[in-house]
């Protein structure tokens, strides 16, 4: 069962698998806005500077919350803030379910003002790679650099509201590893050790003393249904931005072949890395995911003393 122990306590853990000798420290944050509501995020600092601007800011995808981006902030190795997003993780619901990034977009910047968060690079995963391209197109003058995790405007609406009603309908857990045996097949992943770490994250004990979902979906009133809003906006919202894009794709995840060449032909500046992973890559191939927004952030000049400050070591 989930527990109230220190939320960070297997960071060390993630460190050394790694390489990282002197890794950034964590904190949890919590930012009122009167957009939307509360917004939970947590701080990765430079023990050595601790005043060093936070230049990432992590945006995760559907269902899952900010510390899916743990080892991947670890690897990079630069102050940063990870997002839960509004309705997910330990943020606060909408009363509209409305998570479309259009609706979400205003109080996630309102976030980052909070926090202080100067012009940097945004890096989002499926709804928050959606949701990224939302804020890098109305607010860019935030916005110097914008990574997509396994997300194009193509995938499939249709897939995109299966998600979401099957996340509305999911019912309660038992323990941990029945969380982690309904991912297994469900095909979201296979490693046991990344699972569960993200099933004590992602979940809650329920008043009845079963497990439940910290994200809204499962907690919606009896018919209603929630709205993540349509994936295809995000095309206008990308061919308007003037910085560099990259897409780092799993080659088992949600961004085909068909939708890789559609996406080079809309974008031709864009850089494309595709890495060994299913479509949450940041929690199946931290490591290159980290390697590839370093080296394209380095050769785009994106964050200062990257190449004086390596993750790995």
């Amino acid at each position: 069962m989930p527990d109230s122990d220190d939320e960070f306590r297997d960071l060390a853990d993630l460190a050394r698998a790694s390489g990282v000798a002197e890794p950034l420290r964590a904190s949890r944050q919590e930012i009122r806005t009167t957009t939307g509501g509360a917004v939970s995020a947590i701080r990765w600092q430079d023990p050595a500077v601790p005043g060093r601007e936070a230049r990432i800011t992590y945006l995760h995808g559907l269902g899952i919350d900010a510390h899916s981006f743990d080892q991947t902030a670890i690897a990079v190795g630069q102050p940063a803030v990870a997002l839960d997003l509004p309705g997910h993780g330990r943020s606060a619901w909408r009363d509209d379910a409305d998570y479309a990034a259009s609706a979400t977009a205003p109080t996630v910047l309102a976030a980052m003002d909070a926090l202080d968060v100067p012009p940097g690079v945004l890096v989002g995963h499926s709804l928050g790679a959606i949701l990224a391209a939302r804020i890098a197109a109305t607010a860019p003058e935030r916005v110097t650099g914008l990574v997509l995790v396994d997300m194009s405007p193509d995938f499939a609406q249709r897939a995109v509201d299966r998600i979401a009603r099957a996340l509305e309908s999911e019912p309660p857990f038992t323990s941990l590893d029945e969380v982690v045996d309904r991912a297994i097949e469900a095909r979201v992943g296979d490693d046991r050790q990344v699972l569960l770490r993200e099933a004590r994250h992602t979940t809650r004990l329920g008043q009845d003393g079963t497990l439940v979902r910290r994200h809204h979906f499962p907690h919606l009133p009896e018919g209603r249904t929630s709205s993540v809003g349509r994936f295809a906006d995000a095309w206008p919202d990308l061919e308007s931005l003037e910085v560099p894009i990259l897409l780092v794709r799993g080659d088992r995840g949600y961004v085909s072949p068909k939708l890789v060449t559609t996406f080079a032909e809309r974008l031709p500046d864009a850089t494309i890395v595709t890495v060994e992973a299913r479509h949450a890559v940041q929690t199946q191939a931290p490591l290159e995911l980290a390697a590839a927004i370093r080296e394209w952030a380095t050769r785009n000049g994106l964050l200062h003393g990257i190449e004086e400050t390596p993750a790995r070591r």
